[in-house]
């Protein structure tokens, strides 16, 4: 299945009989060639993470790393207990459950994306309620967050997940709606019920601003994770009393897409406009990073094209932000990779989003993490400075205007003993990248999957050799790029391939091919 249609997903459960979380585990299974016991398990382990960031934060006191904010979790799960609440108390619970995971995400501990690290308190919330309610097994917990990833792929491929692209409606949105729909169906709802409590919960969001203060995942992305989840219960259940979308939900996904569009770049995750702007949210903002020049620059980015669950439930990752963190380390580990030495000297030329709100997100230590080889739930991300300068890594951050890219776009050139390289890419949401371009040459890869980068002389039959081996060996291709610098020229060949390659392979194409100069195998996590 394409995941591009909420319509098409309905009623494809219903004619098939099936549940929506079967028709994603079946495509899952297609798409990665495993068995369907690995690939629950996989998400039996993400729930783990979900669950362990809500018991952090609602039994002890989770404060941010700016010190902002903090200790919400604990402190509603407290007030809850009390049983004084005008809120009923088992509610409030799903409340403090996503305040506790936006905070444990805000002290860069360790959460899922879901779809993104600033909405990631919401599913988990719901979830964790669900389980607690001593309704619902765990296994079919687990089994509701491909029900979960099923509706995210839809709205990340019709609209955006990217708050940078289309404001915190794309974000906190978009996870409310997943959460209402997985509820439904874990509830024994029909498909159409499912569908209906999706364009319930995100109508009620459209417009939703992101503008987060000092650039920081703290106010006011904290408290609008807890009270949109009480949303996507609400939501749920009037699905379930038979409430109808009378708005088909796959409208009111196009209406939020076509809202952030027309959205101001000050309030997509720039810290500019909104709550950011207010003289309390620049005095917070001075109050952490001290006074900074704010410079504007204008950008324009794309929905990006989402095909498996973990796109959505997921990555796992150190926090504050999926786009800004997570992303921002796939970014320089990429780098890292083709570089393939220890790098000695980094610069990074940030655009948009990340040149603006870059040091509250943690896009700095990313980057570096990254190239240095780190990976999105490394413990380390958060001392990357101080690691890159124990090693003698030397670095330098600058913002610049790259181009009509993605807000969220970095340059990122590397220079190493040997080598240097130069990675134009773009962290289009929920940790999803895209390289824009390598060494000057334009040419694309999303780094979702093995890539081999070839470098080789321009020349006839040189791209059918490369093919026929990979075929020999039974390496389907999924995506290939080939750009050249003159006829006869210097040349660039990306294949990106379903599968792993080993470095026999890598070895028996360099010598059956003559003409390739360097071949490196790229992977993420």
């Amino acid at each position: 299945m394409a995941f591009t249609s909420l319509n098409q997903l309905i009623e494809h459960a219903k004619q098939d009989h099936t549940p929506i979380h079967e028709l994603m585990i079946q495509s899952e299974i297609k798409q990665k060639s495993m068995q369907r016991e690995t690939i629950i398990k996989k998400m039996s382990e993400q729930f783990t993470v979900m669950e362990e960031a809500v018991r952090k934060g609602t039994t002890t006191s989770v404060m941010s790393r700016t010190g902002l904010t903090g200790g919400d979790g604990q402190r509603l799960y407290d007030y809850a207990g009390k049983g004084n609440s005008f809120v009923h108390p088992s509610t409030l619970h799903t409340a403090a459950n996503a305040l506790a995971v936006s905070e444990v995400n805000a002290n860069m501990g360790r959460i899922v994306a879901t779809p993104t690290a600033g909405s990631a308190g919401i599913l988990p919330a719901v979830l964790v309620h669900a389980l607690d309610s001593g309704k619902y097994t765990r296994e079919k917990i687990v089994l509701s967050m491909f029900t979960a990833s099923a509706l995210g792929l839809v709205i990340a491929n019709r609209a955006s997940i990217s708050g940078a692209a289309g404001g915190c409606q794309a974000e906190v949105g978009s996870a409310t709606a997943m959460a209402a729909g997985t509820l439904v169906e874990l509830a024994g709802g029909t498909p159409d019920q499912v569908g209906h409590a999706i364009g319930i919960a995100l109508k009620n969001s459209l417009g939703l601003v992101c503008d987060p203060v000092a650039g920081l995942v703290e106010i006011p992305c904290i408290i609008r994770n807890g009270l949109h989840a009480i949303t996507a219960e609400a939501a749920a259940d009037m699905a379930l009393a038979g409430v109808v979308s009378i708005i088909p939900p796959d409208e009111v996904i196009h209406v939020m897409h076509e809202v952030g569009q027309n959205m101001p770049e000050s309030l997509r995750e720039t810290g500019i406009g909104g709550l950011a702007g207010t003289p309390t949210g620049q005095k917070l903002k001075s109050q952490v990073f001290g006074k900074e020049k704010v410079t504007k620059e204008k950008s324009s980015g794309a929905p990006a094209k989402y095909q498996s669950a973990y796109e959505i439930i997921g990555p796992v990752m150190i926090g504050p932000s999926s786009s800004h963190t997570a992303g921002a380390v796939r970014i320089g580990n990429v780098a890292h990779q083709l570089l393939n030495e220890r790098p000695i000297r980094a610069k990074f030329s940030l655009m948009g989003s990340f040149a603006t709100t870059y040091q509250g997100h943690g896009t700095d230590l990313a980057l570096l993490a990254g190239v240095m080889g780190y990976n999105t739930t490394d413990d380390r991300i958060p001392n990357a400075k101080e690691l890159a300068n124990n090693i003698g890594l030397e670095y330098e951050f600058t913002k610049r205007v790259l181009g009509s890219y993605h807000p969220n776009t970095v340059l990122v050139e590397l220079t190493g003993p040997t080598n240097t390289i130069k990675v134009l890419a773009s962290s289009l949401g929920g940790g999803k990248i895209e390289v824009q371009e390598l060494d000057d040459y334009p040419l694309k890869f999303s780094g979702e999957r093995p890539a081999l980068l070839i470098r080789h002389t321009d020349q006839k039959g040189v791209i059918a050799d490369l093919l026929s081996i990979l075929s020999r060996k039974g390496i389907n291709i999924a995506r290939m790029a080939n750009e050249r610098f003159a006829i006869d020229g210097p040349a660039i060949t990306i294949c990106e391939i379903d599968g792993s390659v080993d470095e026999e392979m890598l070895a028996e194409l360099k010598r059956d091919v003559p003409i390739i100069d360097d071949i490196v195998l790229v992977e993420t996590e």
